[in-house]
């Protein structure tokens, strides 16, 4: 199988080495690390979501004003992966993504200290901007020193991190804020990320196929416009923002559903449709392997018909068909990120940092625009109208995923 291609910013003339492959010592090393990478990125993303109600009470602010310490920390990450564009081909793959982890980490343990609310929030957006120089770096780092036809299996790995770690960040923060206080479990989570960046930074193997180099503002911004006039990377971007916003609205607005009759569960039942994620996992590690044998364009598309239909089972009126149908609805949405995110970094001939940047880029928007209007839509049409409007996004997923197999195609 031949190599990946050179990335541009490599010195002219250099002969990367070959990319390593599944069962090599120096492969398990990647996988395992960017695991860690991912769990710790993840888990303090997302560690303030399951303690708002504690935040309000504590602050003595608004539910809607205590939503800013999830939203500042999404929104200064999505603003820093085009900040990490700029760096990321100038600066050391490894150093960038340690740094990245033990900024963020110390910023999460700070904030367990924050005295007021606008401090919190001003270290919450800090640690969404560090957070971001590891998100868009990993996949472009996969991407270069992984060999094709094991790519998927470590790409699965490290989005498997990604999954694990909202679900852990969530579900113990408030574990130990019952027990203890929401500091005290921000402090545990912030220290506990500070340790897998010691670990990460101890396994993680420096690049063997990317070269530093420092490259004008100018050609970046070329990389950029190339990227987003490219149909394939384009349709994987769009593909991004609408998968992620449909699954970030299925997930904050069901439990408004499910406390509401016909079913009037009680929120500490309605809190444990997080641990779905772990059918997230299955999906990371099914559809990479998966997709390396019978092609990103067949598994994509299944994936997101898979989804469509998990979708149209939350309409049902018996509680086990809407559970099984979250169940197909998040398997089919982490198999296909674990696809389209690695079909970037395959397809970026050059600059697959700026690539993966911008994938991420509109992955994160995509979960504030239409997360966002899901919940007028919610509002004034009830979960009905919920799942009539992202079926309509799941519908143009679908039809975007067809379509770039075509695009895919004609680059050849």
């Amino acid at each position: 199988m031949s190599s990946l291609p050179t990335d541009s910013f490599a010195p002219s003339g250099a002969t990367p080495s070959a990319g390593v492959t599944r069962g090599s010592r120096r492969y398990t090393h990647i996988s395992w690390a960017m695991f860690f990478g991912g769990f710790a990125t993840f888990a303090q993303l997302y560690c303030m979501q399951s303690l708002l109600p504690l935040l309000s009470a504590h602050f003595d602010i608004t539910p809607a004003r205590s939503s800013l310490a999830v939203s500042a920390s999404t929104l200064t990450m999505a603003g820093g992966l085009l900040v990490t564009c700029l760096l990321a081909d100038s600066i050391s793959r490894k150093r960038l993504m340690c740094a990245a982890l033990f900024s963020s980490s110390l910023l999460t343990i700070l904030s367990a200290f924050t005295p007021g609310f606008a401090s919190l929030i001003t270290l919450c957006g800090l640690k969404g901007l560090a957070l971001s120089g590891l998100p868009a770096i990993a996949m472009a780092y996969l991407s270069e020193e992984v060999e094709h036809g094991s790519l998927g299996m470590s790409m699965g790995l490290y989005i498997s991190g990604n999954i694990l770690g909202g679900m852990v960040g969530r579900v113990g923060s408030a574990l130990l804020a019952d027990v203890f206080s929401w500091r005290v479990a921000v402090a545990v989570i912030g220290v506990s990320c500070f340790l897998m960046s010691l670990q990460f930074v101890r396994s993680l193997p420096p690049s063997q196929r990317f070269a530093p180099r420092r490259a004008p503002v100018s050609d970046i911004v070329r990389q950029a416009r190339r990227h987003l006039k490219d149909p394939a990377l384009l349709g994987l971007y769009l593909f991004a923002g609408l998968m992620m916003g449909s699954f970030v609205s299925v997930y904050n607005y069901l439990g408004f559903r499910l406390a509401a009759p016909p079913f009037a569960l009680p929120q500490a039942v309605i809190g444990m449709i997080f641990s779905m994620y772990l059918i997230g996992v299955m999906g990371s590690f099914i559809a990479g392997p998966l997709s390396d044998r019978l092609g990103r364009h067949r598994m994509l598309w299944l994936l997101v018909a898979l989804a469509l239909c998990g979708l149209l089972l939350t309409l049902s009126q018996q509680l086990v068909w809407v559970i099984g149908g979250l169940a197909l609805f998040t398997f089919g949405f982490f198999g296909g990120h674990t696809v389209a995110s690695s079909w970037v970094g395959q397809h970026a001939r050059e600059g697959r940092a700026a690539a993966s940047a911008l994938y991420l880029f509109f992955y994160y928007m995509g979960s504030t625009v239409l997360g966002t209007y899901t919940g007028v839509v919610m509002h004034g049409a009830g979960w009905h109208g919920v799942v009539a409007l992202l079926s309509v996004a799941l519908l143009i997923s679908l039809a975007v995923s067809l379509a770039m197999r075509r695009a895919f195609m004609r680059r050849g």
